[in-house]
């Protein structure tokens, strides 16, 4: 089984590529700086990973990640993201710019360049870390516009593929990986990296229900 994971360099992203190594799985990181020390020393211990250049916010990226992959995907993670600390109304217009480029439109629009190269398996899972920050029905407060309207998107995105991924047999979700010890979590989050992982890579094998959002103990969450 192979997994492609983006953002694996750091954080959730890490966590993930190592829990799936972990459990015997192929790992294909993408990465915007291929040469991160924490996955060439995974490659180097002889772990199953291919690590490759790919930025989410740049939409060529994309498409040259996608025609070079020369591996069929089980289970796409899109796992990158960025957050900015902003509140009304002192909101910036570019944060909010780049927080839909790296948090929703990379997820869609890779999404897209795999299937039109044909990369995603059938039967296969599109995941899509997302934040209960983004859920509507949740919503009461939060500490970064930019991030909480960004994924409220992206749990768009995650619907409407799930609708298209129907006649695939491809199961799209999204998942909240919890509030996690990362440096966009900050240190006062009560949950590793490792723990958040675990319950991630668990949904991966055990989801069959297209269209839902969960927390990454499998709780579904309100859109």
């Amino acid at each position: 089984m192979t997994y492609l994971i983006t953002g694996a360099n750091r954080g959730i992203g890490l966590a993930l590529t190592k829990e799936a190594l972990k459990r015997n799985y192929k790992v294909i990181a993408a990465i915007r700086k291929p040469n991160s020390e924490s996955l060439l020393e995974l490659k180097n211990s002889g772990a199953d990973i291919v690590i490759m250049e790919l930025d989410v916010s740049d939409y060529q990226s994309i498409k040259n990640f996608s025609e070079k992959l020369e591996y069929q995907v089980d289970i796409l993670i899109n796992n990158a993201g960025v957050l900015y600390r902003d509140r009304f109304p002192e909101l910036v217009y570019e944060n909010f710019m780049n927080s839909f480029k790296v948090n929703t439109l990379g997820a869609l629009f890779l999404t897209q360049e795999l299937y039109k190269n044909q990369k995603l398996k059938q039967g296969g899972k599109i995941i899509n870390i997302d934040s209960i920050l983004g859920s509507i029905s949740n919503a009461s407060g939060t500490t970064s516009y930019s991030y909480s309207v960004s994924k409220a998107a992206l749990n768009m995105a995650t619907k409407l593929l799930s609708n298209f991924f129907v006649k695939e047999k491809i199961v799209v979700f999204s998942v909240h990986p919890g509030w996690v010890r990362t440096d966009m979590g900050g240190s006062e989050a009560p949950l590793t990296p490792v723990e958040s992982a675990k319950g991630i890579i668990d949904l991966s094998e055990k989801v069959n229900e297209t269209g839902k959002f969960y927390d990454y103990k499998g709780r579904e969450i309100k859109w």
